[in-house]
């Protein structure tokens, strides 16, 4: 009888190997067909720039607040979440108009009322881990987020015209969505060696490599098909190409790991599922929080020697 069965079940065993790969299949397209209908509307918004951008990114940064407050009260802190949104609002408008004194006000009014706030209710336990969270928040989501903004006003302070900025914020998502792209793809087929296991396991040597050369030919796209002025010249160098490359390459991956490691700790899965097949805003968001400042400093420091 048990021979029967072990009969009966062989040949339902290697069945179950296409069901996975017909779900990996699923994800796989669900997250470039989300990734890819994106695009259009961060163009557009690019394009547009101003306020339309600002609201774009004060969007973007509320919703990552949202899920970072979200992990954060699951581990038992008490973080000022009026404050944290307070202060990164404000940070992003000092980006949006630095020389304007409402941002700065705005800001230390923040954290003097979060101090206020401890002082008045002393009896909450964990008051100075809550503070440190918030002020945590503010930068990891609010300061980062502000390159963006900084991305699409440099064009004024290097005597750019302003349409150039669209051409900056997409240059910083290219390279750095490339990475994403290309770990992804690289890890999932040839990733076998796992030295981040401890904070993701699904991360890989193999397809960390994958996402670095993916960044390298993303940055050489980028420089040699719109990032350049009216004249055609190219901003960018081969030499900058491959700075820039090599340099998001590797500040996303870390910027994923970190949000990996956030998750870890608050023991969650995805920060939401507000976007098909990527999950949360910071899932999404994540590298470019860091590709996006490497990206902008190089271009203000190197290329366009802003002072």
């Amino acid at each position: 009888m048990s021979a029967k069965r072990a009969k009966g079940h062989a040949p339902d065993e290697p069945a179950r190997k296409p069901a996975r790969t017909k779900s990996q299949s699923w994800a796989l397209g669900l997250r470039v067909a989300s990734g890819v209908g994106f695009v259009p509307l961060l163009m557009l918004l690019a394009d547009v720039g101003g306020l339309a951008f600002l609201v774009f990114v004060l969007l973007q940064a509320s919703l990552g607040l949202v899920e970072f407050f979200r992990m954060m009260k699951s581990k038992g802190h008490t973080p000022n979440v009026w404050v944290g949104f307070l202060a990164t609002f404000a940070v992003i408008g000092m980006a949006y108009r630095p020389h304007t004194p409402h941002a700065a006000f705005l800001a230390t009014a923040a954290l003097l009322l979060m101090l206020a706030n401890a002082l008045r209710r002393p009896e909450r336990p964990r008051i100075v881990e809550g503070m440190a969270v918030t002020l945590f928040a503010v930068l990891y989501v609010g300061w980062l987020s502000s390159h963006f903004v900084l991305l699409r006003e440099l064009p004024w302070r290097a005597g750019l015209g302003y349409a150039e900025g669209a051409r900056l914020v997409l240059y910083a998502f290219l390279v750095t969505w490339s990475c994403d792209t290309g770990a992804y793809l690289v890890g999932r087929t040839f990733g076998r060696t796992r030295p981040w296991a401890a904070i993701s396991p699904r991360k890989s040597l193999e397809g960390s490599a994958g996402g670095l050369l993916a960044a390298v030919i993303g940055a050489f796209a980028g420089a040699y098909t719109f990032m350049h002025g009216p004249s055609g010249t190219p901003w960018l160098r081969p030499l900058d190409a491959l700075a820039v490359g090599l340099a998001v390459g590797v500040c996303g991956q870390v910027g994923d790991l970190v949000e990996s490691l956030l998750k870890r700790d608050s023991e969650s899965g995805d920060s939401s599922d507000l976007i098909p097949g990527h999950g949360g805003v910071l899932d999404r968001f994540d590298s470019l929080y860091f590709g996006a400042p490497i990206v902008y400093y190089y271009l203000k420091i190197v290329v366009f020697q802003v002072p």
